[in-house]
């Protein structure tokens, strides 16, 4: 490499294993949500009106979900990042956030026009539950900012830092700070699903005996799933045994 050359480009994309398990769990939650029209429909040809009413509701919910999970496939599916030697190309999807209104950007942002990323945590809580997600911003020197992208179950199990490499390389590349924020709180509507309100980024960081309780109860509520997931696990399990 000859001293002008800059360093060589890097292209992301989010891990294979990623975006098959969203585009899975779409597909199923999908079928399952067909599934339950279909009884839905079959209820309500036979007069079954009380059973109807109960599917009704399941088949809403499923519909839901199914919507919430095809947001997260084309967030994770489409998004690419470019680190060239004098800028960065940026392909964004729409639904790269689950909670902030994102529009779909392909933009490519040269290194000198980077100001600095900034980034934060952002809590969510819901029935008892806190959900906690690290957005982080490109920040340019026009002073406009640019949402890129968001870690989720922060503070659990469930929690893969897929964005902390990728934003130290953009920060060096660009010779730009990464600002931390601290921690903000949204409302977290009915589980993170409905009428969520996102965080205002101009927003103070929370006084620190907050972030604490926030971040205990994110820590709580990770525990909790795990401990459902691997009961269901062990159910389905031991049911295939019994058989």
């Amino acid at each position: 490499m000859s001293a002008r050359e800059g360093p060589p480009a890097v292209s992301f994309r989010l891990p294979l294993s990623a975006r098959l398990l969203s585009l899975v769990g779409t597909i199923v939650i999908g079928l399952s949500s067909v599934l339950m029209v279909g009884f839905l429909v079959a209820a309500l040809m036979i007069d079954q009106w009380l059973v109807g009413v109960a599917v009704a509701i399941c088949a809403a919910i499923m519909l839901i979900l199914t919507r919430y999970v095809g947001r997260d496939l084309q967030g994770k599916w489409e998004l690419r990042v470019i680190l060239r030697a004098e800028s960065v190309e940026l392909c964004l999807p729409r639904n790269r956030s689950l909670i902030h209104a994102t529009p779909a950007q392909h933009v490519t942002v040269p290194y000198a026009e980077i100001a600095a990323i900034e980034t934060r945590l952002e809590a969510y809580p819901t029935f008892g539950m806190v959900n906690l997600q690290q957005p982080y911003v490109l920040r340019r020197t026009t002073g406009e900012p640019l949402f890129l992208f968001e870690e989720r179950a922060v503070g659990t199990g469930w929690q893969k830092p897929y964005f902390a490499g990728l934003i130290g390389d953009l920060a060096e590349r660009a010779k730009a700070p990464i600002r931390d924020l601290g921690m903000s709180e949204g409302k977290g509507g009915v589980l993170g699903v409905m009428h969520t309100e996102e965080a205002d980024w101009a927003a103070p960081a929370l006084p620190r005996s907050r972030q604490i309780q926030l971040f205990q109860r994110a820590a709580t509520t990770g525990a909790l799933a795990l401990l459902l997931a691997t009961a269901a696990f062990m159910v389905r399990w031991a049911v295939a045994v019994l058989r």
